[in-house]
């Protein structure tokens, strides 16, 4: 049954206002413009001294002149085609100026038409995506480009080098000691300094040059300079404006210091990221030389350098974890193909300068820096928020060996799993069978705990390694992921199909479950489904991504896979 309820014009234009918008109705024939209320359209579109909107002129007048074109081009497309049109402008001068966004169609009424028309105040929305903007191209905390913006700055500068219109040098410059400051002093301070030195380098090197944050600590500079000596005095004047004055923070004043590495820019470049590995390659070599050094590129400095070039990913990480840039991206993991998933895998990327880094780019060198253990925390974090705020999905997540193997990291670990145990019992633990070859004990002691806190416990890369039947049996193992190098392609290898075979076998000895990895078409997925595997995982059945919403899981255009889909 239907109600229909009487709306006074007073609620009305109180509602209108309430929602910064406003109805007009205007009618070529006769010039006329109507307001639905004209106070509430007073209100919020006439901030302007002596504006006046009761006519169709005086209200176009308000318009800005590029704007106005553009308006005007809007409406009448959309009375000639016979359609309703959206268009956002400016209304005002620079200092009173406000953006709205009208929405309208034409209707006809007698021999003629009239256009309807809402109007609403957008000034919010064009503020956000002013920050967005600038955020696309600059760097939040010092203003300087970021390191997108830069690299973008840095090709075209390639660019006219190889037409010989252009010349220069490439500067990386990083702030001493940065993880010093933000022990004694915390992260404010480090900012603080940050900003400062930022400011400085501009003063310095402004006109001609490019300025840019690349890293946390790091600042580019693309200068021009017809021979080494504009670079040599552009770097000594750097290093000694940083010496000579103590930065004042909040905490009091602090001595700060640089480190410069250099790179001519010479036609053979191929892109701007060659330039930048050179540059930092540099960079690293002035670092170990000690505080407040520079070095200049050389094909020797290449050959030391790559030795070290996964260290520097280490400033990388730690901004990450600082700045919240770790998130998770899930996969899912179904039982059959065209099921809606409810489990995911957590898979850690990293966000650095506006780029994605997944996690095989960070890993490798967390782990020689010591790194994993934060790394595993904070992944462990963000998997237990997931699981509290999505009641209805499980999760695994991966686990390092050296988190397992090191008591101290172990312990917490487990004591962050004991302080959310109420929702462990949706949550799998990884591990790869290369890790556990040599070391069963520690593994052992660790399943055992997690286990009694209700987590399930999986062996990742399965078949890669060696894992002997005295191991598997000493760890009560839930899950073994069939490592994904036997399951591609699986529909064309007899030694894969053999192999696979062997492992389920295995597998169901154990009572243990099974995930197919790098399921990435139909025919595997079909006939691992087949062969019996429990569950399946690819790009087939989904890539990497956010976790999607209900109505968005769209299943497989491919036949159910039920346990005698094939003979």
């Amino acid at each position: 049954m239907t109600r229909s309820i009487s709306v006074s014009s007073e609620t009305v234009a109180t509602a209108f206002k309430a929602a910064q918008q406003t109805l007009f109705e205007f009618d070529p024939a006769t010039d006329t413009l109507a307001w639905a209320d004209i106070d509430t359209a007073r209100a919020l579109l006439s901030p302007i001294p002596n504006a006046s909107i009761e006519t169709a002129d005086g209200y176009l007048n308000l318009i800005d002149g590029e704007h106005l074109t553009r308006r005007e081009s809007a409406v009448s497309a959309a009375r000639a085609e016979k359609r309703a049109y959206s268009v956002e402008y400016r209304i005002g001068e620079e200092k009173l100026a406000y953006w709205v966004e009208e929405r309208g169609t034409w209707l006809p009424r007698g021999e003629s038409d009239v256009l309807i028309a809402m109007v609403r105040r957008i000034d919010a929305q064009k503020e956000r995506e002013e920050a967005l903007n600038y955020l696309a191209t600059y760097d939040e905390l010092t203003g300087q480009l970021n390191r997108a913006s830069f690299k973008e700055k840095l090709s075209d500068w390639l660019d006219g080098v190889r037409e010989g219109t252009r010349n220069g040098c490439l500067l990386l410059v990083g702030v001493d000691n940065v993880g010093s400051i933000n022990n004694d002093f915390g992260f404010d301070v480090a900012d603080q300094v940050i900003v400062e030195v930022a400011s400085r380098i501009e003063d310095i090197v402004k006109g001609g040059t490019v300025l840019g944050r690349l890293a946390g600590t790091k600042f580019g500079v693309l200068l021009a300079a017809d021979g080494k000596t504009t670079l040599y005095t552009t770097v000594r004047e750097i290093m000694t404006t940083m010496r000579e004055r103590v930065v004042e923070t909040g905490a009091g004043g602090i001595a700060v210091s640089v480190c410069i590495g250099a790179s001519e820019l010479r036609t053979d470049m191929v892109s701007a990221a060659a330039a930048l590995k050179e540059v930092e390659a540099a960079f690293d070599q002035a670092r170990r030389a000690g505080a407040s050094s520079f070095k200049m590129f050389s094909e020797q400095t290449e050959t030391i350098s790559q030795r070290r070039q996964n260290t520097e990913i280490s400033d990388v990480i730690l901004t990450a974890l600082n700045d919240r840039g770790l998130y998770l991206s899930y996969q899912p993991i179904v039982s059959d193909v065209g099921q809606a998933p409810t489990h995911f895998e957590c898979l850690a990327r990293m966000r650095s300068a506006g780029e994605e880094l997944p996690a095989p780019k960070f890993i490798p060198a967390a782990e020689r820096l010591g790194l994993v253990h934060l790394i595993d925390r904070r992944v462990l974090e963000l998997a237990l928020g997931t699981l509290r705020a999505h009641p209805d999905i499980t999760l695994a997540v991966n686990l390092s060996w050296e988190t397992v193997r090191d008591p101290l990291w172990a312990e917490g670990y487990i004591a962050h799993l004991r302080s959310h145990c109420d929702v462990t019992s949706r949550l799998t633990l990884e591990l790869t069978e290369t890790q556990l070859v040599n070391e069963i004990e520690p593994s052992r002691d660790f399943v055992t705990a997690i286990k009694k806190l209700g987590c399930k416990f999986a062996i990742d890369d399965f078949g890669a390694g060696y894992t002997s039947f005295r191991n598997l049996k000493a760890l009560d193992i839930d899950i073994l992921k069939i490592d994904g190098s036997f399951v591609s392609g699986l529909t064309h290898s007899r030694e894969n199909q053999l192999f696979v075979r062997t492992l389920l076998d295995l597998a169901r000895n154990f009572g243990t479950k099974t995930v197919a990895e790098w399921v990435d078409n139909a025919s595997d997925a079909q006939l691992l489904k087949a062969l019996g595997v429990d569950h399946l995982q690819g790009f087939f059945i989904g890539r990497p991504g956010p976790l999607p919403q209900e109505s968005d899981v769209v299943p497989a255009k491919v036949h159910s896979l039920g346990a005698g889909g094939l003979g």
